[in-house]
């Protein structure tokens, strides 16, 4: 770059300077889409001014100090204010567009126009690669903190909703626990005579508990008889039938016996399926019919009064 092409820009720029960012404000407006009608001219001529005054020092002073503060107020403004990429391109480029313009012939000597456009140039390439440089590495900072922000909004999230998954957990067991009590009592109904009724499914976590459960109750109690009380069974399959008959046998080994009562017509082919070479317990249509059954078996009679209804005394037999 010639003294001579520097002193002439240097003379040229003063003479010219409002005319410059005129041209280049209104070159900026007619190409960018996003300023058009949609932002005010004197927004874009400020930052117009801007533009003009980095290249001035870059190109007269080699001071690259105000093109660097520009970059970085500029990357920066775009993204609060959300216009668009090309946009600010095109505003890096108004500098050029102005200066096309007025060194054209008749205006400047072609050789020396075209020196002057080259030095302009230079300035532009140098600050689109450095604006570049930095708008990436802004961009790519915001991604990371952003990204960082988000992990650990899921790590909050997630722990949060572990939190509540355990609360949530510990509040079924108990109930589980709560159900399990309820579901499966064990009932002294006499001397000697349990009642179990037994109410839903029976799965096989509930069989091995009323097996348990019933088991400690005759010992306990030392029980005769347990009733497993079967009207409230909706549904038997075949694991539960089995579990039943599994229970009936264990109650014979502790030297008690059992009575089944409340059979659904279901219950009872299941169960008759299943216990084609054991023996079934006694079996009666309703709870009360085992009753009977299970007190006289202790040598008692149930009989009905005309006063007090139904009572039980000692029979004579027993």
């Amino acid at each position: 770059m010639s003294d001579s092409v520097l002193q002439f820009l240097a003379v040229f720029l003063q003479d010219h300077h409002q005319e410059v960012i005129e041209r280049a404000t209104d070159w900026v407006i007619a190409q960018a889409r996003d300023l058009q009608g949609q932002r005010p001219r004197e927004e874009t001529r400020r930052l117009v001014e801007g533009v003009v005054r980095w290249n001035e020092a870059l190109i007269l002073r080699a001071d690259s100090v105000p093109l660097a503060e520009f970059i970085g107020f500029v990357t920066a403004y775009r993204a609060s204010s959300e216009f668009h990429i090309s946009t600010l391109l095109r505003g890096f480029c108004s500098f050029r567009a102005a200066m096309a313009e007025l060194l054209s012939p008749p205006n400047v000597e072609p050789q020396l126009a075209f020196s002057c456009l080259r030095v302009v140039d230079d300035a532009y390439l140098t600050a689109i690669f450095q604006m570049g440089d930095e708008y990436v590495d802004k961009l790519n900072r915001t991604i990371t903190e952003r990204r960082a922000q988000l992990e650990a909004d899921l790590q909050r999230v997630a722990a949060e909703r572990e939190r509540e998954f355990q609360e949530a957990m510990t509040v079924i067991q108990k109930q589980r626990s709560l159900l399990h009590e309820v579901s499966l009592p064990v009932i002294s109904v006499f001397q000697g005579v349990l009642v179990m009724p037994l109410i839903g499914e029976l799965s096989a976590e509930r069989a091995d508990e009323l097996i348990h459960r019933l088991l400690t109750s005759i010992v306990e109690h030392r029980a005769k008889v347990a009733i497993l009380d079967l009207t409230g069974l909706p549904q038997i399959d075949e694991m539960a039938a089995e579990s039943l008959l599994k229970t009936s046998r264990a109650i014979r080994l502790i030297g008690s016996s059992v009575m089944l009562v409340g059979l659904s017509p279901a219950l009872a082919i299941e169960l008759s399926r299943r216990s084609q070479h054991t023996a079934l317990p006694p079996c009666h249509a309703t709870l009360a019919e085992g009753l009977r059954m299970a007190l006289r078996t202790q040598g008692y009679e149930v009989q009905r009064g005309a006063i007090s209804g139904e009572r039980v005394r000692r029979s004579d037999l027993g």
